[in-house]
């Protein structure tokens, strides 16, 4: 009788343990990225590497356009990536048992002559964020690169994916509006050159390169890019909220950045959800951080989302 008890609770204990895996809310921890790093600061992604290897996620986004979002990826690739793309899907024929075969595999049971095929694949397929993974698995193998590659594709976004074995990474940027910002970006600097107002941008740019300096020299650069201070001086200059007066170019060009925010934050939180993905970790340009942040916990206030610095 007393087995009979000791089963059933076991069993009883697994169900109650599965349904609460099943009901976790799922995660997303942002981490501002500097794009690249000069030479001199080129370990600056290792701190950030060891944050995200302890986070340990399911998922891993990236600052790159979804393959199927034909205007994003032409407005923002048709000059380089997109040109490499064509001419890889008019030789490339692909085996759609193989690619099948191939996605069931970790990295680390790939040959090298694996992550050849899916570089290609996938730079026929326009999914640069992928291309970009296999191109670094295939020169460097699962060990990585020994030397930095001073940026966060080489260094964070693929390192880390290794050390998770994943087999894909997600893409979730929007650039529908890249024109129209850029547009205004310009008609604003112009116009706060001519009334005076150009002086707060250029104090702005001063004191995040100065405030950089010292975090930059003790190897604290990715920390301190990720703090809510230098967070918010990004996020004053991308929106051009750096004005005393108003300013018509200035406030439509902030008005296409949050747009991109929201929208990239919507790519974020509608894949998270479509996959069940628990614990998923964003790697985006610092600027972004907390216009996606406020978007997410916006539109997908099923999700918990956190930064670096709370």
């Amino acid at each position: 009788m007393r087995t009979i008890m000791i089963a059933l609770l076991s069993i009883l204990l697994s169900v109650f343990s599965a349904a609460a895996q099943n009901n976790e809310q799922p995660e997303v921890f942002i981490i501002g990225t500097m794009h690249e790093v000069p030479k001199i600061v080129k370990h600056s992604y290792r701190p950030l590497l060891r944050l995200a290897k302890k986070y340990a996620p399911d998922a891993i986004y990236t600052e790159n356009q979804r393959p199927e979002d034909s205007v994003s990826f032409y407005n923002y690739n048709r000059r380089n990536f997109l040109p490499y793309s064509d001419s890889i899907a008019k030789i490339f024929r692909h085996d759609p048992q193989k690619i099948d075969l191939l996605k069931t595999k970790k990295v680390n049971e790939m040959s090298k002559e694996d992550y050849d095929y899916l570089r290609h694949y996938y730079a026929a397929n326009q999914d640069r964020a992928n291309w970009y993974y296999y191109n670094y698995l295939y020169r460097f193998g699962p060990e990585g690169s020994k030397k930095p590659l001073r940026n966060e594709n080489g260094d964070l976004t693929s390192k880390l994916a290794i050390a998770m074995n994943h087999n894909f990474v997600y893409s979730m940027d929007n650039q529908w509006y890249y024109k129209e910002y850029h547009q205004y970006w310009r008609a604003c600097v112009i116009e706060s050159r001519k009334d005076g107002e150009a002086k707060y941008i250029g104090r702005a740019n001063k004191m995040l390169y100065r405030r950089a300096i010292f975090p930059a020299i003790f190897g604290r650069l990715g920390r301190h890019t990720n703090n809510i201070n230098t967070l918010k001086r990004y996020d004053l200059v991308n929106k051009f909220t750096f004005r005393k007066t108003p300013c018509e170019p200035c406030e439509k060009g902030g008005y296409y950045w949050d747009k991109r925010n929201e929208m990239m934050a919507k790519n974020i939180g509608e894949q998270v959800l479509a996959n069940n993905h628990q614990k998923s970790v964003v790697i985006v340009g610092a600027g972004h951080v907390l216009g996606i942040q406020e978007e997410l916990k916006k539109q997908f206030p099923s999700i918990k989302v956190s930064i670096i610095d709370q």
